[in-house]
């Protein structure tokens, strides 16, 4: 079955544009974010004009130089076919944003180096442990005991579980 209908509908509707490693989507900045952002001390707000950064699975390593790539590619696309619209900021909705994989993970790692790319907007404070599951591991339902421990990424998400953290 699908594990994400609501997912697919970005994809039918053409919302989702493929640059490199990483997808984008036109979109405005949410109340909190866009709040925080212009707390931040950023030319935005609420309803600005953003991008939205997504991370497909299964497309390779996130590697500074693949990230690099795809975001020149978003600025040279979006450039050429919105002209008439100007992105203020690029915001990524991720687990893989959770500062907590920073303890887990070595400082050379793709992962913590993608989120030295961001600055948190705001944290979310409720947990979502089933979101780090269904990327690394194929399946949300898992239990915790039957999670492998094979990689680096395997074994960060689920020895934090294990000793009892959660992921946001």
């Amino acid at each position: 079955g699908v594990q994400a209908p609501r997912w697919l509908v970005h994809h039918f509707r053409g919302e989702l544009y493929q640059l490199g490693r990483l997808q984008f989507e036109r979109a405005r900045l949410g109340q909190r974010t866009g709040a925080a952002l212009a707390a931040a001390g950023l030319d935005s707000g609420p309803g600005t004009l953003c991008l939205n950064v997504h991370i497909p699975d299964f497309l390779g390593p996130l590697s500074p130089r693949a990230c690099d790539r795809s975001l020149a590619l978003a600025a040279e696309f979006f450039a050429r076919h919105y002209p008439d619209e100007k992105y203020r900021a690029g915001v990524c909705h991720s687990w893989l944003l959770d500062a907590q994989l920073k303890e887990h993970l070595p400082a050379e790692s793709n992962i913590v180096r993608f989120q030295e790319r961001f600055r948190i907007a705001r944290v979310d404070e409720e947990p979502s442990d089933k979101e780090p599951v269904q990327f690394v591991f194929g399946d949300p339902e898992l239990s915790i005991e039957a999670l492998s421990r094979r990689t680096t990424v395997e074994r960060a998400v689920g020895d934090h579980l294990r000793a009892g953290g959660h992921w946001y």
